[in-house]
């Protein structure tokens, strides 16, 4: 073996390595989407009470008071608990939306779905923008995924979950930040954090060290510092085989 063929090889394992990091499981804001037809059909199968789980629906929402909210999808309506009226920030009648929570069937009366997200829908993200603009403007950016950058000055674990609060550089502006995975942040971190912005806090499940140098990371985005060292290694051992073979 060559090192013209060593390098192809080396081309090679990076473009699997990427394409296997990169991909991206479904996300915990947007599960299942279940038609309301389907809800009105057979309530039982999604009933949270009978076997805990979490659905997504969409539709315009065509009622929003103090007391619940209406989503509705062609000929059907659900009637949306709205106890935690910070979700639904910026939205208005006749909005387009998805909802992620837990569906209650109730035999007697309406039937209800408590929420966990409010989405706008179609899905928006709005990209890299400062905290400060997001805490001027709460309702503009409410139900969308945003991407801040910050320094991380407090992070705490319970039951699984990253409750992280970050500051923007240069400004007293902080946002609460719930992250759901495994990280090795630190305070005072610099941090990139991805997620949804709904109901003042920012739900993320992709979080990582802010770099300003260039790195391959920024080309492959997920190319970690420990599969550097694995490529790095692999083209050492072809390298030894081609001057071998010569």
């Amino acid at each position: 073996m060559n090192n013209s063929s060593a390098l192809k090889l080396l081309v090679i394992a990076v473009f699997l390595f990427s394409c296997t990091v990169t991909s991206v499981s479904a996300s915990m804001f947007e599960l299942e989407i279940v038609p309301l037809s389907k809800l009105a059909d057979d309530p039982n199968s999604y009933d949270s009470t009978m076997a805990y789980r979490k659905i997504s629906v969409k539709g315009n929402l065509t009622e929003i008071n103090k007391q619940y909210a209406t989503i509705t999808e062609e000929d059907h309506s659900l009637r949306i608990d709205i106890t935690k009226v910070e979700l639904f920030d910026g939205f208005n009648v006749t909005d387009q939306a998805m909802i992620t929570g837990e569906f209650t069937h109730k035999h007697i009366d309406e039937d209800v779905l408590h929420p966990n997200y409010v989405l706008h829908y179609p899905i928006e993200d709005v990209g890299i923008v400062n905290l400060s603009t997001v805490n001027s403007a709460i309702e503009s950016y409410n139900g969308k995924y945003i991407t801040i950058i910050g320094n991380i000055s407090s992070i705490e674990t319970t039951m699984g979950r990253h409750t992280i609060v970050i500051e923007e550089a240069g400004t007293e502006e902080t946002m609460k930040v719930y992250y759901y995975g495994a990280t090795d942040l630190e305070v005072n971190d610099k941090a990139k954090i991805i997620g949804l912005y709904n109901g003042n806090i920012l739900h993320s499940e992709t979080m990582g060290k802010k770099r300003d140098k260039l790195s391959i990371s920024t080309f492959l985005p997920g190319f970690s510092s420990l599969m550097s060292i694995a490529i790095i290694g692999l083209l050492a051992t072809l390298l030894k085989q081609g001057k071998r073979n010569d």
